[in-house]
């Protein structure tokens, strides 16, 4: 008989590889790495102002995950040369595109400012936000390595 209940962890575990054995059936994995991570740090002094995490996952697919500045030196550029060095990085790797997510009381102007395109938005009524999607050809903006 069919049954359904709330998982734990181990439940977890067994859909994602079920899935991730399914993907890699389906389609050869290209990267060598599933998940390979960029990481740019800005530092002054040997302090951490701002940085970036970036990934290529699978199938050279882009994304910057987490981009930060500390309150103090933001409006200096700092956000977007590390912006511009992680896209550096993924487009040196194999990515053609990325992409990112965003909330509005965080920087979606930013990003389009440099360069993504909104391509999708969900607004959440209950909290008041809207969470952007945004995306940036980058063999077009940089160009092959």
């Amino acid at each position: 008989m069919l049954n359904y209940e709330i998982g734990n962890e181990e439940d977890m575990e067994f859909i994602e590889t079920e899935l991730d054995l399914f993907n890699k059936k389906s389609r050869t994995v290209e990267q060598e790495e599933e998940y390979k991570r960029f990481t740019v740090v800005a530092k002054i002094d040997g302090q951490i102002v701002g940085g970036g995490v970036a990934y290529s996952s699978l199938y050279y697919i882009g994304y910057i995950d987490t981009l930060w500045v500390a309150e103090e030196y933001r409006g200096q550029a700092i956000g977007a040369n590390i912006l511009k060095l992680l896209e550096q990085e993924l487009c040196e790797y194999g990515c053609e595109m990325c992409h990112l997510d965003t909330f509005d009381f965080q920087a979606p102007s930013f990003y389009q400012k440099n360069g993504y395109e909104i391509f999708g938005k969900l607004h959440h009524k209950k909290r008041n936000i809207t969470e952007f999607f945004l995306k940036k050809d980058l063999e077009a903006s940089i160009g092959k390595g």
